[in-house]
This record gives structure tokens, C-alpha cells and sequence, in this order.
């Protein structure tokens, strides 16, 4: 999945929690907001094609863990557990009137996943979508990045917001 596409469904994951939650629509606008600086780019599960990230596995011979070791692109900061380890760790850490905050990043990094197990290819002795294992066992549908599919959920993103929003609106304000 492209960036952009990334932080699209990133906005819309973040809106989808705060309506799901019943939060006001400040906090819904920022839990959309948070959810994008999550989704895309190197505050991603793409952290694993920043520069950094290369370098740590050109140096480390993490491939003798097996299956390309969990610094290859989709590995280990791909793997669902890491939102779900983080999720747990922010409901049984963070004070109530923060955790939101926590919430809202861990739905643009989720989103993120989602996006690569519809749209991640299979490539360099991995299969399609993300790894079920922390850094293997990759399981996704594979459609084409970039392709008709995308664009076509690129383009439907931003109507599904506005519906969102317009639930809210409508049904906090109904008599």
C-alpha cells in the first residue's frame, strides 16, 4: 500500500475508534490525526525501510534467526503482536486521560498492517501480507500495490469519514 493511501486509512481507523468510543468530535479529529502519523512513512511498521533500519540490518547478522531475521522489510515491525503487546501495556499504564492518545497511534499502526495484509506482495522469500509469527509465516491477499484496487479504496477513505462524521453529528443531535 502507498503512503498516502497508508495515512488515508490511518485518518479513517483513527476516526473509527474515537466514533466506536463515543468520544467527542475534538478528540475524534485528533485520534484521526494521531492514527496518521502512525500509518505511514518511518513512524510506521515502515521504521523497517528507514535508513537506520537498514544500516542496524546490514550490521547485525540477524538472518541466522531464520527466515531473512526480523530486520528484513515486513518483519518484526510488521507483526500484529507489537500493537497488541503496546495495547496492553497503555491500558495497564497509562493514566485513563491519556490513554486515548496511546489508542489513537496504535489504530494508525494497526491500520498500517491491515493495509499491507490486503496489499503487500510477496517478495525477497516471503509470502504476501504481514507476518503471523514475529517475523515469519506471512499471510495476506496480496493485491497489487498501486493498483486499480487501491486507488478505488484511496478514493472511498475519505467518503467513509464523512459518513462517520455524520453519524456523530446526526445521532448526538437527534431529538
Amino acid at each position: 500500500m502507498n503512503g498516502t493511501t497508508h495515512r488515508l486509512l490511518g485518518a479513517c481507523s483513527g476516526v473509527t475508534l474515537g466514533v466506536a468510543a463515543g468520544w467527542p468530535w475534538p478528540q475524534i479529529v485528533g485520534a484521526a490525526w494521531l492514527a496518521t502519523l502512525t500509518a505511514g512513512g518511518h513512524t510506521s511498521p515502515d521504521v523497517d525501510q528507514a535508513r537506520f533500519w537498514n544500516l542496524l540490518d546490514r550490521v547485525l547478522p540477524d538472518e541466522l534467526l531464520g527466515n531473512n531475521g526480523p530486520l528484513q522489510h515486513r518483519g518484526i515491525a510488521h507483526f500484529w503482536g507489537v500493537p497488541a503487546s503496546l495495547g496492553v501495556l497503555a491500558w495497564s499504564s497509562v493514566p485513563a486521560r491519556y490513554v486515548w492518545l496511546a489508542y489513537a497511534l496504535l489504530a494508525g499502526w494497526t491500520s498500517h498492517l491491515v493495509g499491507d495484509y490486503l496489499f503487500g506482495r510477496a517478495g525477497q522469500g516471503r509470502g504476501p501480507g504481514i507476518p503471523f509469527a514475529p517475523w515469519w509465516n506471512h499471510r495476506g491477499i496480496g493485491l497489487a500495490v498501486g493498483g486499480i484496487t487501491e486507488r478505488v479504496v484511496a478514493v472511498l477513505l475519505p467518503f467513509v469519514m464523512l459518513g462517520q462524521g455524520a453519524w456523530v453529528v446526526y445521532s448526538r443531535h437527534r431529538v
